[in-house]
């Protein structure tokens, strides 16, 4: 991965807040759109990251198209056609929607742990 894209991504997880919880767009309840996870292992943590990295390249290819979108229902079915690739790359790198919000929450009310995610992020 080349610097500029490092720098994107890394710049795109601090913005996002580590890309934010996604849409549970599979789970009906809603309290099963978190799965705590306070102390995530490493392996979580590199799943995690690479999970990152694609939901932040899902966010950047559709901008451009909801800002294109030319009425609030376009750019509702953008957003939920996105929502559902980012669920999917989620789910493809051995994830849940559930665990990947988890993790978000727990880097956000962690700083040391907010660092350690970017840097495996970046790499």
């Amino acid at each position: 991965m080349n610097q500029v894209m490092k720098g994107f991504l890394a710049a795109s997880v601090i913005a996002l807040g580590l890309a934010g919880p996604l849409a549970p767009v599979r789970t009906v309840d809603a309290q099963t759109a978190y799965e705590a996870v306070d102390r995530p292992t490493d392996e979580q943590l590199q799943r995690y990251a690479a999970a990152v990295r694609k939901v932040s390249a899902v966010a950047a290819e559709y901008q451009p198209r909801l800002e294109a979108a030319q009425d609030a229902q376009a750019k509702q079915a953008v957003r939920v056609e996105a929502d559902q690739k980012m669920v999917d790359q989620v789910e493809a790198g051995g994830m849940s929607v559930a665990e990947y919000n988890g993790i978000s929450r727990a880097v956000r009310e962690n700083p040391e742990l907010r660092q350690k995610v970017e840097r495996l992020v970046g790499q």
